[in-house]
């Protein structure tokens, strides 16, 4: 249970102003909502506006720069504060009404330009990386980027979409968790995630009221997954099967799809991820705990007492709202085999040991230049190709290293009488 000593409080800052003195009267709530993936954290802002102040002097601007953050004071214990770094926002949206009179502030962690989000952009994109196109649109709205996933290289792909949108659904099609936070772009592996210790265990105790609420479910649910393709070079269809178990094994659940892809490589990328992301759904469960700070989207948890689906959990999304009281809702889900591609290592070309010529080998002159000397500098004339013989090679006494093979015609074809260059005969 919460100890009475225990009190949470929120910290903001108008581009780069601290407004907590300003608005201790009239804030309402702060609510700040995490993601693991696939949209940006937001920040809600609700004020009382009673005597209209938000809507005339105060009034912000749509783009303002807002940061957040929470304090959680006498926590475990008294003395025990702890903190949470919402990061930065932009001010997207205001929003008033009455009855009473409040002003209600949204912000996103995505950047200020409304480009990332809306403007269509198109673009053909070719023999690049998943990371190497985060870089470049990172790089365009002056984004940090941290990529912790594989090398997966793309041959062609077509943008027809804005950066935002776009950025996420590649990430989504090949197994890649992303969202935008504190100013960076962050994509990650959510496989390399789950396998991470647990931050905390949960019980049904550690739940509000018993507020919180369970599904299992079989159906979405799979083993592998069998992908069709076009093979971009001839049009020609290709299938071929991934999975945790054979295809046709017993119990075997085989997920059908039909996607684009340009390679055998990328049609396996792109199954696991479908696998993967359906079975999230497998077991859930949604609910208000004690306000934990270590319990934010990303990280996993430990669920005890709920009987067989007891285990390891991969938080979602964590919802905390501070106001009257502090409140947290998270949605997670049970962390099941997740399937991996990892795509196989190409054998080494054995070296192709290099032949060594020596004096008397009898060779094939290709033609181009012959020197009077083996040093650099050496005056060269053109000389025919044709049969000749080493009469010195790099191992005579006093060779200059530039031409390090003398060589003299054999017939009529060739008139090469003097130093050449390696390379030049076989």
């Amino acid at each position: 249970m919460m100890s009475d000593a225990r009190n949470a409080t929120t910290t903001l800052q108008f581009n780069g102003k601290n407004v907590d003195t300003s608005l201790k009267e009239y804030l309402e709530s702060v609510t700040y909502t995490d993601v693991a993936s696939g949209s940006s954290d937001t920040l809600a802002i609700s004020l009382q506006n009673i005597d209209e102040k938000w809507m005339k002097g105060w009034y912000p601007k749509k783009g303002d720069v807002v940061k957040g953050g929470i304090k959680f004071l006498d926590w475990d214990q008294e003395g025990q504060d702890k903190k949470l770094s919402c990061g930065s926002f932009t001010l997207d949206e205001i929003k008033f009404s009455g009855n009473p009179m409040t002003a209600s502030f949204s912000c996103v962690s995505s950047p200020a330009s409304e480009s990332f989000k809306t403007r269509e952009r198109t673009k053909t994109w070719k023999n690049v990386t998943i990371q190497g196109i985060a870089k470049e649109i990172a790089k365009r709205y002056s984004l940090k980027l941290s990529y912790s996933g594989p090398s997966i290289k793309i041959n062609s792909l077509e943008q027809s979409q804005p950066d935002s949108q776009f950025l996420y659904s590649l990430c989504e099609s090949y197994g890649l968790s992303m969202k935008v936070y504190k100013n960076k772009i962050v994509i990650y592996d959510q496989t390399t995630m789950e396998k991470k210790k647990a931050v905390r265990t949960l019980k049904m105790t550690d739940f509000v009221d018993n507020d919180w609420d369970l599904t299992d479910s079989l159906y979405g649910v799979y083993t592998g997954a069998r992908i069709s393709y076009k093979s971009s070079k001839d049009s020609k269809e290709i299938s071929v099967y991934t999975g945790l178990k054979a295809e046709k094994a017993k119990g075997s659940r085989v997920l059908k799809i039909n996607e684009t892809a340009d390679s055998v490589s990328d049609a396996y990328y792109k199954a696991a991820a479908k696998v993967n992301k359906s079975n999230e759904s497998a077991t859930t469960i949604s609910g208000s705990i004690w306000p934990d700070p270590k319990i934010c989207a990303g990280v996993t948890v430990t669920i005890s007492g709920f009987g067989r689906v007891d285990g390891k959990y991969f938080v979602d999304k964590s919802t905390l709202d501070v106001g009257s009281g502090t409140k947290q809702k998270i949605e997670i889900h049970k962390c099941q085999k997740r399937l991996v591609y990892k795509p196989k290592k190409q054998k080494a070309k054995a070296a192709v040991a290099k032949k060594q010529y020596k004096k008397g080998d009898v060779v094939n002159f290709h033609g181009g230049k012959h020197y009077i000397s083996s040093y650099a500098g050496a005056k060269g004339y053109s000389a025919r190709a044709g049969q000749a013989k080493i009469t010195l090679d790099k191992t005579c006494k006093g060779n200059g290293g530039a031409h390090p093979y003398h060589l003299v015609h054999t017939n009529s074809a060739s008139n090469v009488y003097g130093w050449v260059d390696e390379g030049t005969f076989d």
